[in-house]
């Protein structure tokens, strides 16, 4: 799943747009699950582009943060970590 701190009609927009097979979540207008997660830019009010990978009984298992300007993580690079839960 997917989590921004846009709105939830936005979200809905944005996946039917990329035709998304996985739920996009809204964080507005609290931005408690950003703040918890430790990734909340509150100056600009948006999360700090960032995975988690989370197995069943809710441990984050995998954490990446971008730098400013740092390229995406590959698809196959997060399936690799996922991979290793198994």
């Amino acid at each position: 799943m997917g989590i921004s701190a846009n709105v939830r009609f936005s979200q809905q927009a944005f996946a039917d747009f990329l035709k998304l097979n996985y739920p996009l979540l809204s964080d507005a207008p609290n931005m408690k699950t950003m703040q918890a997660y430790g990734v909340f830019n509150a100056e600009r009010r948006l999360a700090r582009r960032s995975w988690f990978i989370v197995d069943k009984e809710g441990v984050v298992r995998y954490k990446k943060v971008l730098a400013p300007k740092e390229p995406l993580i590959a698809n196959e690079a997060l399936l690799e970590e996922i991979g290793k839960l198994k």
